[in-house]
């Protein structure tokens, strides 16, 4: 059974390692590999602070028989700078943006853990009053933190912008 939990210091070191240390949507300009290294896990960990001061909880670690299999970030536009880089954007002011929901074990993809991790983000941001949520899916690959684009449409978002391969998708709330 998938348990979802909130980030918090005890279970930061569970989120992907993959994830941990990404600061692509928290920064702007040429991103390499440089920006993923462990040592970007202190600045992932700070950006996480000032959100949650902010906004809240903005992640959450998925667990399958208490091995985490996937990982969810989130917040308002003003936390993800990058975003206003993207030929589908801008996104919209009123809107959450999902900046990751990635099932990082391979043999977890396709069995619905998505689906479930989806759902309890829609949940808690209608708590919170949100208005939308918004992210950039893309079109030919399933392999983006975001989320292949069939997997939004399939859950209810519409299509706002499409100039490339990765089409801004929104849910009104």
């Amino acid at each position: 059974m998938l348990r979802i939990e909130e980030v918090n210091k005890n279970n930061f070191k569970d989120i992907p390692a993959s994830c941990r240390g990404c600061l692509y949507w928290q920064t702007t300009g040429v991103f390499d590999e440089r920006m993923l290294k462990p040592e970007m896990e202190k600045k992932k960990l700070e950006w996480f602070n000032n959100v949650a001061k902010r906004f809240g909880s903005s992640m959450k670690i998925a667990y399958l028989d208490n091995a985490p299999v996937g990982f969810m970030q989130y917040a308002p536009p003003e936390f993800f700078p990058r975003t206003k880089e993207y030929a589908a954007g801008p996104l919209s002011e009123d809107a959450v943006f999902i900046a990751c929901l990635y099932i990082s074990q391979k043999d977890a993809r396709g069995k619905g853990s998505g689906t479930v991790m989806l759902r309890d983000l829609l949940a808690e941001l209608k708590k919170k009053e949100c208005k939308a949520v918004e992210t950039f899916a893309r079109k030919s690959s399933q392999d983006n933190p975001s989320g292949p684009l069939r997997f939004y449409l399939k859950h209810g978002f519409k299509v706002e912008r499409e100039k490339d391969d990765f089409p801004l998708v929104r849910l009104e709330l």
